[in-house]
């Protein structure tokens, strides 16, 4: 996705994104929302994926790979006691 859909999307409400659905041409827009859900309906039938996907996401950000081995640990600790 580029830098200016990204920008698009980022500010985008709930009825912005119904309004594309049911309109004519974004087809960009529309192709990124279908493998969105495709991707979390994958998700869905394997959880291992969120982590992947997680995992990635913080890499972009820059976090080094101790921080993202600490916050895997520490979202454990926060679900095994609950």
């Amino acid at each position: 996705m580029n830098n200016k859909l990204a920008k698009q999307i980022k500010n985008m409400t709930p009825d912005d994104f119904y309004k594309i659905i049911n309109s004519d041409g974004n087809n960009e827009i529309k192709d990124w929302l279908a493998k969105l859900g495709s991707e979390r309906i994958d998700e869905m039938f394997d959880p291992s994926l969120i982590i992947e996907r997680s995992i990635n996401c913080w890499r972009m950000m820059g976090y080094s790979e101790q921080w993202i081995t600490n916050k895997i640990v520490e979202i454990v600790d926060k679900t095994s006691t609950q």
